[in-house]
């Protein structure tokens, strides 16, 4: 038997409906034939949408993260200078500001439908944005900040 039943009313599961571009974009683990209760899949579906595009799929540099761009660019830029776009594209620390404010939103607007796996996740989404702009802001004013753990991989990227 189909787990959605015939209405939504009388079982209200649905599946997931958006695929993360990438594992590290991926809100939560879980089998794709699994059901959720509808509002949680709906939750989980419209962060998803928000998670994929802060993870570029076969991306060049690093994680292929918004955040380890934020990075690539001022190092490029250089100490003193502004970021440098690698694409003439636009640059990566202003689009990780609008996407923590977002994700902020919907934190707070979603709680309650969001399991807690996605929630930590976003969480460790933010503070990872939060570490690439100070790292940037700090590279940029000659610091010599240290590569943050999850970007440490990738660090031969930042002249390290």
């Amino acid at each position: 038997m189909n787990p959605k039943g015939n209405n939504e009313q009388s079982n209200p599961l649905q599946k997931l409906r958006t695929t993360p571009t990438t594992s590290e974009a991926k809100l939560i683990i879980q089998n794709p034939e699994t059901w959720l209760p509808r509002a949680e899949a709906i939750a989980v579906d419209k962060v998803q949408k928000v998670m994929n595009d802060l993870y570029r799929e076969g991306a060049e540099y690093g994680d292929g993260s918004c955040a380890f761009m934020v990075m690539k660019e001022q190092f490029e830029g250089g100490v003193g200078n502004p970021p440098q776009s690698l694409k003439d594209s636009t640059l990566h620390a202003g689009k990780c500001k609008e996407y923590i404010k977002g994700l902020r939103k919907h934190l707070a607007k979603l709680s309650s439908e969001l399991p807690s796996e996605a929630k930590q996740k976003i969480e460790q989404e933010i503070v990872k944005m939060e570490e690439a702009l100070k790292w940037a802001e700090d590279y940029r004013n000659s610091d010599e900040p240290e590569i943050p753990r999850w970007a440490k991989t990738w660090k031969e990227l930042l002249g390290k």
